[in-house]
């Protein structure tokens, strides 16, 4: 009877492992789909003490948001961590966002299908939204590939404070730079969902400035400073 239960045993559970895993994997896909969709009716958006208005006065500065976009490699966060540290020299108050910092953290649930791209740029802008209404200036510094997220990143934000900065450099200087070795990996089919390999990036159609990183890094970033310096100052 033992040898009779220990042949049934072998032969049964690993069926019973595999059904629990199966049912077990769309149980939860079942709930974050239903947490997505969710519509919360019982909260209520709670008026701040402190306005924006009030608050940029005392920083005096206005809280925008400064969004760059462009293939990896284009130059975002070269150009966004010189603005910061510029900014900051001046006085300014600031905050960078980067896309692998809140990836390792806040979006660390997150992968790299359109889906899930759109989810990480919602969390990104309502967070610079946050930031924004505290009176900060933000850097936003994510890929941002297609209109549909961008548009969904300055509809969150807001048109008022969104500046739209495309960092524009080709898919072949991008691959000749490849800083962190990621398109040496894409074309080796070792990073599935690569932007400019194997997803598409969008050009914008509508944008702040156009920084274009054929040119040298200063020359981009004094551009870049001579556009925003204006749209900051109250």
């Amino acid at each position: 009877m033992g040898f009779t239960l220990s042949l049934f045993e072998f032969f049964f559970k690993p069926f019973l492992y595999f059904f629990h895993e199966i049912i077990w994997i769309n149980v939860e896909a079942g709930i974050r789909r239903k947490s997505k969709s969710l519509v919360i009716h019982h909260l209520k958006e709670e008026m701040m003490p402190i306005s924006k208005e009030e608050k940029e006065q005392a920083f005096n500065q206005r809280g925008i948001n400064i969004w760059f976009s462009g293939l990896s490699g284009s130059g975002k966060s070269t150009l966004s961590k010189m603005l910061e540290k510029h900014l900051f020299e001046l006085g300014y108050k600031t905050v960078l966002l980067d896309g692998d910092n809140t990836r390792m953290h806040l979006n660390r649930d997150l992968g790299f299908s359109l889906e899930d791209r759109m989810e990480n740029i919602r969390r990104i802008a309502e967070l610079s939204k946050l930031l924004n209404d505290a009176g900060l200036i933000t850097l936003s510094c994510f890929i941002s590939p297609t209109e549909e997220i961008r548009d969904l990143a300055e509809s969150i934000i807001g048109p008022s404070n969104f500046y739209l900065v495309y960092t524009n450099s080709s898919v072949e200087t991008c691959i000749q730079r490849d800083p962190k070795g990621l398109y040496k990996k894409a074309i080796e089919n070792k990073i599935p969902d690569f932007t400019g390999i194997s997803s598409p990036f969008e050009v914008p159609k509508n944008y702040f400035i156009e920084i274009s990183t054929e040119l040298s890094v200063e020359e981009s970033f004094e551009r870049l400073l001579e556009a925003i310096l204006p749209e900051i100052k109250r």
